[in-house]
């Protein structure tokens, strides 16, 4: 199936776009920094096959930022995810912004003046906080808990 019959893929894409290009605008080539930036679509099965995923990972701190659309409740999710032994940590961004006292907006706040432009405007909000309040939120230096 095409993508412009497949809403779901078109969804994806477009998250995945707006993420990537937001991507550049605040931190430039995710190879200067030593990133790897990634998407996951396609119409898997399960309760998760729809959503959009869009990740940012450092490979040698083992932390990753990953974002998640879920299009039936219009729900987003934004999580840093650090590797442990054993396991892995996951926080919540909005809640990390909260407990570190940065003066970012409400995510819901953000999303009121989206428009049509709405997964810029959820990368913006997200990674325009990352870019002004933690830009090493994917180095080993940085610490969530302190």
């Amino acid at each position: 199936m095409s993508e412009e019959f497949d809403p779901i893929f078109k969804l994806q894409k477009e998250f995945a776009e707006a993420f990537y290009s937001e991507f550049k605008e605040f931190f430039g080539e995710e190879k200067e920094h030593g990133y790897e930036l990634y998407s996951l679509s396609g119409a898997e099965i399960g309760p998760k096959g729809s959503w959009a995923t869009f990740t940012i990972r450092n490979p040698f701190a083992s932390r990753s930022l990953v974002f998640r659309y879920d299009p039936e409740n219009h729900t987003v999710y934004a999580m840093l995810k650090i590797q442990v032994i054993p396991g892995e940590e996951d926080w919540d961004l909005d809640s990390l912004f909260r407990r570190k006292a940065y003066p970012v907006p409400e995510f819901k706040d953000s999303l009121k003046n989206a428009g049509e432009w709405i997964f810029h405007s959820i990368a913006r909000h997200y990674l325009g906080a990352i870019f002004q309040f933690c830009p090493r939120i994917l180095e080993p230096d940085f610490l969530p808990n302190s």
